[in-house]
């Protein structure tokens, strides 16, 4: 009888290192891990393990018709893997698709996976509740297990990127990376940043934009704002990372942010708003936190955090944060639980 096999789904994403390096730290333990195809399925057998992570791809399609075929092809499909005696896990990255907030397919397309999932798993322990209360299911059946870092992950150009956007050396430099959506509250930070009215400061916004968000009056009037509205890539985060001091991170709604930990795996600050992961993930040694309902606490954090410039660069506290993330610590804790 063959060792069981782990189907990832993804085992690799563009945008996302994520399930890159957990699927690596799986296999380094002496697990088997492949990405899930359709053809796979004749393969599965009993204790194999399909571990998701958006389930959202997997039903969803680009109009209605291909959504209801695909809809029906994800209830057959975790039928027939239960059938042949497989276990299901979803790591909660997100409770509800960030494209399209909560609707009933996706509430009843999820409710479905997790009704038939192993175990779920949550980033941290605030998760556990909302996981619990929305999908109606016990809180033992939820696992915590923590986001790995990026240290040492990505490398780098030499570009010098202050120097593509014109930004003096000596200059403090706010940034912003990742998707620019709504959600994400670039425009919040933009308005904190004009507020500000440093001209020693500058705000660098890096990331694919979403089509329908515009932010150009906002930031056409300013020579210290600088966009890039592109994806970065892997080979660039180090370059782009160098070039800054803090990342600011004013999200109107985020359950984990690997854009914090990838923050922290760079040593740099991080100013985000104490709500989901964040207080477990941003301790003071490595962060500055506000309350999003005080309409003055972004600006006021942005102002706090360049203060204590000095303070986070001699600190040790990036390192300590990082060691409690470690990815071999998280493949054993993963792997603990494929075989209950």
């Amino acid at each position: 009888m063959r060792e069981p096999v782990v189907y990832m789904l993804p085992k690799m994403i563009k945008t996302n290192k994520f399930n890159e390096l957990l699927s690596q730290s799986i296999e380094d333990q002496g697990w088997d891990v492949k990405h899930f195809s359709k053809k796979d399925l004749k393969h599965v057998r009993k204790n194999d393990v399909l571990h998701f992570h958006w389930p959202s791809f997997y039903y969803k399609g680009n109009n209605a018709f291909s959504t209801f075929i695909k809809s029906i092809f994800f209830i057959l499909m975790i039928m027939y893997v239960r059938l042949k005696g497989a276990k299901l896990f979803w790591t909660v990255h997100n409770i509800w698709p960030h494209n399209s907030g909560r609707t009933w397919h996706d509430y009843w397309m999820r409710t479905f996976l997790v009704r038939n999932c192993t175990k779920l798993i949550v980033m941290g322990k605030p998760l556990i509740r909302s996981v619990s209360e929305t999908f109606h299911v016990p809180e033992h059946k939820i696992e915590v297990i923590p986001h790995g870092h990026y240290q040492g992950v990505y490398g780098r150009t030499g570009q010098n990127i202050r120097d593509l956007f014109n930004i003096p050396a000596n200059d403090y430099v706010f940034a912003f990376f990742g998707q620019v959506s709504p959600y994400k509250g670039v425009d919040d930070l933009i308005k904190a940043f004009n507020h500000l009215d440093w001209k020693d400061a500058h705000l660098l916004i890096a990331g694919k934009k979403a089509a329908d968000y515009d932010l150009e009056d906002s930031i056409r009037h300013s020579d210290r704002i600088h966009t890039y509205f592109n994806f970065i890539q892997d080979g660039e985060y180090s370059d782009y990372f160098e070039a800054i001091d803090s990342m600011i991170l004013p999200y109107k709604n985020i359950a984990t942010s690997g854009s914090a930990i990838l923050a922290l795996s760079f040593g740099k600050p991080v100013v985000a708003p104490r709500m989901g992961l964040m207080e477990e993930y941003l301790p003071e040694s490595c962060a500055v936190l506000y309350d999003p309902s005080d309409q003055e606490g972004l600006e006021e954090a942005m102002k706090k955090i360049r203060a204590k410039d000095d303070e986070f660069r001699e600190g040790n506290g990036f390192q300590s944060m990082l060691d409690k993330l470690e990815w071999s610590g998280i493949a054993k804790r993963t792997i603990s639980l494929y075989t209950i």
